[in-house]
């Protein structure tokens, strides 16, 4: 632990002096979403727990549960929550807020924060945020006992700090996440492998970024996210700690010309070190590029080239463009053309799912291509469209299913293990849908998305035999996703959240004869309403109702959501 704080404090040290040379020049503030952060600053992209945000001083809405996610469902157990506090108006002349929440199943959700220095050149702030449950969940499956008690309770702080100089603008954070959880899944009858231990998680992160004023010279920017991680699954020892370290580094350079044209060369290091004798992964990226136009109309042409050390050296290039051609100021098409590998580090898959078997790294896959196109229109007074579709082809994909029991020699068994594990597959991934969204009265603001997915997956084997007939498991065939506001007063808001993820299958391996069969999972049938209403400038009241249809369903197959659930609570900004 001394050693992670002499590192913090030797980077914090040369950013510092870093940042006051003329020659500091940075473009942009790298926001570190792809590798885990648990303060999980993009809402959409929370897919599992640990999934707590970071949230600003901002009024609060009754968004708790957009937790049923576009591609996968985000959080294991419907938990209750603001989404997105405040979100009303940009910024808040309070220092300080204060939110809590709390409904059946024992959920609660509540955060502190405060901004310590808020002026022109220097930014402090702290905040702290607990999200916990303890409730009893009935399976979706014909099971003795029937249910079981799924218990999960993350704690978080955070300290960040941001400074602005004349030539660059240098933005730290530190935090620690304590998550500890429950495998509550389904035994179908079996011994409990876990036996409801309360496993746990525990995180330390500390971020170090640095951007430059925007010149037409030269534009750089620098950043390192580095992670001490260590899991405590179980007291059988080759199940046991699950413990290291992670560092994503990068630096980008940039040479502007033409107006909004420039030319570039963006490179980063992803590297995770595990004890014991678990492979380490390591992954180094190099992207060159060149981009015409401006914000509007432009082209980026680029390729990443990687070179990946785990299980041998890989070195691959891919394709890096994105095209934007608008051709009104509310209407465009668009196109990316993107591939590459997902790490799937331990912080990665505890970031999906923490409910994985983590005593061994999961595969990294890779996407020989990865393309989505679309057209925005957005000409109609009080509309929007989207219409979209995409491409996606990848090789070593993996899929969650239940642990169940893991072959042992030619004819024996190993025990039931209520978690889940990856098996592999190769993976072809086509997609079409469309958004439309409307405020045409004003008080009301409607949208609707669909989208259509079409899955094909091959060479699948699952404990060393090929899977018959294998399917993208756990991903939904048809989604739907339906969002409303109503204003009905000032100070009074209506919300409605639907989601429908239809068309889901997994595999099970559970049958003592060994048999292998795909299992149609039920629907996602998600509604939820809530109310917000504003009492003054300070002080505001919110409830949520979830799952109002009390609709019993899977998130992976054996970990049940929550039944309906209600929730209420306060936000104070002081």
């Amino acid at each position: 632990m001394r050693k992670i704080y002499i590192i913090i404090t030797a980077l914090t040290l040369s950013a510092g002096l870093f940042a006051q040379t003329q020659d500091s020049l940075l473009r942009r503030q790298m926001e570190l979403e792809r590798e885990f952060n648990p303060t999980l600053l993009d809402a959409d992209k929370i897919n599992s727990l640990p999934a707590l945000r970071e949230p600003t001083v901002q009024k609060a809405n009754t968004n708790y549960s957009n937790w049923a996610g576009r591609i996968a469902p985000p959080l294991e157990i419907a938990l209750p929550r603001p989404g997105d506090i405040m979100t009303e108006i940009p910024y808040s002349m309070k220092r300080g807020y204060l939110f809590f929440n709390a409904g059946n199943y024992a959920n609660f959700n509540g955060g502190l924060g405060y901004r310590l220095v808020d002026n022109a050149k220097h930014n402090l702030a702290f905040s702290f945020l607990h999200n916990s449950t303890n409730g009893d969940i009935n399976y979706v499956q014909e099971s003795d006992p029937a249910g079981n008690n799924a218990f999960f309770m993350d704690n978080i702080g955070k300290l960040v700090y941001s400074h602005n100089a004349e030539t660059a603008k240098l933005n730290m954070h530190i935090s620690y996440l304590n998550s500890q959880f429950n495998y509550y899944g389904n035994t179908f009858g079996n011994e409990r492998f876990f036996d409801n231990e309360k496993n746990s998680l525990g995180v330390l992160n500390a971020m170090v970024a640095l951007e430059s004023a925007k010149n037409d010279l030269l534009n750089y920017n620098v950043f390192i996210d580095f992670n001490n991680f260590n899991t405590k699954r179980s007291e059988t020892p080759v199940y046991d700690w699950m413990k290291g370290n992670e560092i994503h580094a990068g630096i980008g350079v940039d040479k502007p010309f033409g107006g909004g044209s420039k030319i570039g060369v963006d490179g980063s290091f992803l590297t995770a070190l595990y004890n014991g004798e678990r492979d380490n992964y390591f992954l180094l990226n190099a992207s060159p590029y060149i981009r015409f136009g401006e914000l509007n109309r432009y082209a980026k042409l680029g390729a990443d080239i990687l070179f990946q050390s785990t299980g041998g050296t890989k070195i691959r290039v891919v394709p890096n463009v994105d095209l934007k051609l608008g051709f009104t100021d509310y209407s465009s098409v668009y196109a990316t053309i993107h591939g590459g590998f997902d790490s799937n580090t331990l912080l990665d898959m505890m970031n999906e799912s923490r409910y994985f078997l983590a005593f061994a790294p999961v595969n990294p896959s890779f996407s020989h291509l990865d393309i989505e196109a679309g057209l925005k229109i957005g000409e109609l007074s009080g509309f929007r469209f989207d219409l979209f579709g995409g491409y996606k082809k990848t090789e070593d994909e993996h899929f969650l299913i239940l642990n169940s029991r893991d072959i042992i020699g030619d004819d024996a068994f190993g025990p039931f293990m209520e978690s889940l594990k990856p098996i592999y597959g190769s993976l072809t991934h086509s997609f079409v849908g469309g958004m439309i969204q409307t405020n045409i009265w004003s008080p009301l603001n409607l949208s609707l998305r669909l989208k259509k997915n079409f899955f094909e997956a091959a060479e699948m084997t699952s404990n060393g035999v090929e899977v018959s007939d294998p399917m993208a498991y756990n991903k939904p065939g048809f989604e739907t996703d339906i969002k409303a506001t109503l204003d009905i007063i000032s100070n009074l808001k209506l919300t409605l959240n639907y989601y429908l993820a239809s068309d889901r299958w997994t595999f099970s391996e559970r049958i003592d004869n060994f048999e292998r069969v795909n299992v149609k999972m039920d629907n996602i049938n998600d509604l939820n309403l809530g109310a917000v209403y504003d009492i003054n400038d300070s002080f505001s009241l919110n409830v949520k109702a979830n799952n109002l249809f009390s609709q019993r369903y899977d998130i992976w197959y054996g970990y049940p959501a929550q039944g309906i659930n209600i929730a209420g609570g306060f936000t104070f900004k002081f």
